[in-house]
């Protein structure tokens, strides 16, 4: 019987949480409580259906301390620690330990690219790589598993539809038909309510959608990430560059209608 590949994760916690700094001085915006559990917690759940998988979370150096309780707690074995410690019943492991997690600081400038990259070399791994931006949470949907059924070697974004109110905060995408699949015919980082309305006559609301904080990325897409990034001096947003790659090759939608808990807005908001 052949052993199932493993596969790997990229977590992008690199963010300082600015939009809500009175608190996030204080503890990463990816440990906010959700339904009374770290938002992280729930993210590795979601992972775990990847598994066997090698998951890497990318953090921000301000919160080196934190991190150091992170690695005890939701490392193997830290559920049972904790059970030990305050005396308490052994009760089932938690779905994570099925996961190989590993916290490393993110390292360069400070963006979306940076953690992907830092990540990808950390796992220095040639196959498709999976990024989870660990501040949105989908839960009615298991999106990454989702993603996880797209044939191997090909990119492919996680995207929801499309509403007006919210273009302003995400990249939009812009899709076309290839044969049976939606993939990616062009993408607008948040466009102004006046860009907006003019993808909305131009093209149809159908076919624009909101990009989403889940992707899966071909080796070839990261090689030219990389090269990309060291080679211009600059860093591009993730999304930007997802852009230029769909010139070259087809870049996937995999659709989400799962409500999505955003940890950085100033009520951990949900949005339809």
């Amino acid at each position: 019987m052949t052993a199932r590949p493993i596969t790997q994760v990229v977590v992008c916690a690199g963010g300082l949480g600015t939009r809500v700094a009175p608190w996030a001085r204080h503890i990463p915006k990816e440990f906010r409580p959700v339904a009374g559990r770290p938002g992280i917690l729930h993210l590795l759940d979601e992972l775990t259906a990847l598994a066997p998988a090698r998951v890497v979370v990318v953090y921000h150096p301000f919160y080196e301390p934190f991190i150091a309780w992170a690695k005890l707690t939701l490392g193997s074995g830290g559920q049972a620690a904790y059970q030990r410690a305050a005396g308490l019943p052994r009760t089932d492991l938690p779905l994570h330990d099925q996961v190989d997690l590993r916290f490393i600081p993110q390292q360069g400038w400070y963006a979306d690219v940076t953690s992907v990259v830092n990540g990808a070399d950390h796992l220095r791994t040639v196959d498709d790589l999976f990024v989870a931006f660990a501040d949105n949470l989908y839960p009615h949907d298991n999106t990454s598993l989702a993603l996880a059924a797209v044939p191997t070697g090909r990119t492919a974004v996680l995207v929801r539809p499309y509403r007006p109110a919210e273009a302003g905060h995400h990249g939009v995408v812009i899709s076309r038909r290839l044969g049976s699949e939606l993939v990616v015919a062009g993408l607008v980082e948040k466009p102004s309510r006046d860009r907006a309305r003019g993808l909305e006559n131009e093209y149809g609301a159908s076919s624009l959608w909101l990009l989403e904080g889940r992707a899966r990325l071909s080796g070839e897409f990261v090689d030219q990430l990389r090269g990309a990034w060291m080679t211009t001096g600059a860093e591009p947003k993730l999304s930007l560059a997802i852009r230029r790659y769909a010139d070259r090759e087809p870049v996937r939608l995999v659709v989400t209608h799962s409500t999505v808990t955003d940890l950085g807005g100033s009520e951990a908001f949900t949005t339809r």
